[in-house]
């Protein structure tokens, strides 16, 4: 019994032979090293550990439950590798959306990800997968790009794309029924709720790091409105780390209104004065 479904197996087949294509080319190199040593940085380092520690204690947790089944580690590992870590990185970008950790969990429970889920367990035929793919791309390039020139050719490709979409569902959904004496109901079962469990799993990792990028931003902006002495850096920002606290919320509003209010030259006291504002102002703290 394969590990990897047919479909996965042709993903991985067409990338081997676009990175061999890039590397192949003279310029090749000069666009890959500089994105492995972007890649390499610290601060996208450890973040990135981080997200993989969680995933480990998410399955090292899971192995205690009597359904539980290796197989299921591939499923973790790429729900992980291309879903938790773009949910964890973007909730360090510097303006999210206010109900953006909701969002987390509606997302995975709108019909999209129920189709996400049949088109990706019952597959095709690796011949049909490795047709199926390069068409694929095809129509999300010419629906990205010649949809620009004019409105006919936009309603030409948007039909092309949904004849292909809805041709693919009909297709897996007759695989599924002809599968389905085949396959566990507890394996269909675990599949089509894993997603939405780690995604409730990963929100306090994703809130942490997008509480921690705003710490950063905003300890940045007030060293240019501090003095110069360390110490007194170190104990301003324990104060305000204790105002705070891990509430996204409260950190935004100190960056956006209270740090307009201090100064270089500002005395301790002052800096005081400008914490129990804010502390009044926010009332819950």
């Amino acid at each position: 019994m394969w590990i990897f479904t047919t479909r996965e197996i042709t993903i991985f087949f067409y990338a081997i032979i676009l990175i061999a294509y890039i590397l192949m080319r003279n310029k090749g190199k000069d666009i890959i090293i500089p994105v492995i040593k972007a890649a390499c940085h610290i601060k996208l380092v450890i973040p990135f550990l981080i997200v993989l520690l969680f995933a480990a204690g998410f399955t090292l947790l899971c192995t205690y439950f009597p359904f539980w089944n290796w197989i299921y580690v591939k499923d973790i590992i790429f729900w992980t590798l291309f879903a938790g870590v773009p949910v964890c990185f973007n909730a360090t970008s510097r303006t999210i959306e206010e109900h953006y950790f909701k969002n987390i969990i509606i997302d995975n429970l709108k019909f999209a990800a129920l189709v996400e889920f049949f088109t990706g367990t019952f597959t095709f035929h690796i011949v049909l997968e490795l047709l199926l793919q390069p068409l694929l791309v095809l129509f999300m390039i010419l629906q990205s790009t010649l949809v620009k020139k004019t409105e006919s050719v936009k309603k030409f490709i948007d039909g092309l794309v949904a004849i292909f979409g809805f041709g693919i569902l009909a297709l897996t959904i007759k695989s599924a029924i002809d599968s389905i004496g085949s396959i566990q109901f507890i394996d269909i079962v675990v599949g089509l709720i894993l997603p939405i469990v780690l995604s409730i799993f990963y929100l306090p990792v994703a809130y942490f790091f997008a509480v921690y990028a705003k710490y950063e931003i905003l300890f940045l902006r007030m060293g240019f409105k501090e003095p110069k002495d360390k110490k007194l850096k170190i104990k301003h920002r324990f104060a305000v780390i204790g105002a705070c606290k891990l509430s996204y919320k409260y950190v935004c509003n100190f960056l956006n209104i209270y740090v307009q209010k201090m100064y270089v030259n500002m005395s301790s006291e002052d800096f005081y004065e400008i914490l129990i504002e804010f502390k009044k102002s926010n009332k819950n703290i």
